[in-house]
């Protein structure tokens, strides 16, 4: 098993149970904690509209995954023009073979794969510190693509205390609600996800551990979307990870009254704590309100344009999933 050349990347197979069992057993080596993502958040993730086994490249070894990466459909506005992004995410190399150059070569297959299959870039996050920020940058000079820091993600969170009950199911009327919130992120922020209706209806409807909570007040709505994943630690513990504020319509006591209930379907959904990131596209003084607090944990977000040889200066602000 010395000689590892001999294993190229493929296409991923499809064996979430074995890619599970891979993630586990290499995110649990990490110095910060990590997410666990088991076989039923892994298919939910293949089911985001546009998705595809071929934009995740795999190194199988003796039949099992060994290194991974895998990338997801983003349209976003990027200072005011269309672009089409590969979010990539996912990435490991299994324990038993760190440090042996499979992880960079999943990543420059990913990056090839993304440009002939005709996204016009990719967007990635790394946690400050993380040797994978390095690797990052050198795997994309490698094949002569820039890669630009462009924005640094602080998060806030708080403890959930448990409860038995969310109330009622997310209307599909939400849908129509998400849309319209989603649309009035304000044109100053210089990157801005631009949802299609089948996108918005697996953000708040079909993903795996989905919460979804709708305010509506007259003619005034707002929306906020997360999903609960079990964080790898010693005793088993649940995190609902906040991605969508969309609450610019409402008054102070209007997102107050939002931001509990999205809290109260992730503890009923069994999460002891809630996490959401800083990202500058929405007013953040209510989760403060609510006793988010500033945590440690800082991720780097990097963006890799083809078309772009100079360097992208840092962004203010994003609305974007944190993946």
């Amino acid at each position: 098993m010395s000689n590892l050349a001999q294993y190229s990347p493929e296409s991923f197979r499809g064996d979430f149970e074995s890619l599970a069992t891979l993630l586990r057993d290499s995110w649990s080596q990490n110095h910060e904690q990590s997410l666990l993502y088991d076989e039923q958040s892994l298919r939910s993730a293949f089911k985001y509209p546009g998705a595809s086994f071929d934009l995740a490249p795999t190194i199988y070894i003796d039949g099992n995954p060994a290194a991974f990466v895998a990338g997801f459909p983003r349209n976003v506005r990027l200072l005011g023009r269309e672009q089409r992004l590969a979010c990539i995410t996912f990435w490991t190399t299994s324990a038993r073979f760190k440090g042996r150059g499979l992880g960079s070569q999943v990543w420059v297959e990913i990056l090839r794969r993304a440009k002939d299959y005709g996204y016009d870039g990719v967007v990635n996050f790394c946690v400050d510190g993380a040797a994978t920020n390095a690797i990052v940058v050198a795997c994309g000079e490698r094949v002569n693509f820039r890669v630009h820091r462009v924005f640094s993600t602080k998060y806030l969170a708080r403890l959930l205390r448990p409860v038995r009950s969310a109330g009622t199911a997310t209307s599909p009327k939400a849908i129509d609600l998400f849309l319209k919130a989603a649309a009035q992120v304000p044109e100053s922020v210089p990157l801005v996800r631009v949802w299609s209706r089948e996108e918005a209806e697996w953000q708040c409807l079909r993903r795996a551990g989905v919460v979804c909570a709708v305010h509506q007040k007259g003619s005034r709505s707002g929306v906020a979307t997360g999903y609960v994943v079990e964080v790898i630690d010693k005793t088993p513990a649940k995190a609902l990870l906040v991605e969508d504020l969309l609450w610019g319509e409402l008054l102070a006591q209007e997102r107050l009254a939002l931001i509990k209930e999205l809290l109260a379907q992730g503890a009923a959904a069994g999460a002891h704590i809630a996490v959401a990131p800083l990202m500058g596209y929405a007013e953040t003084e209510t989760l403060r309100l609510m006793g988010f607090r500033q945590s440690r944990r800082l991720m780097h977000t990097y963006l890799t344009l083809w078309d772009r040889a100079q360097a992208l200066e840092a962004l203010s602000s994003l609305y974007l999933d944190v993946f």
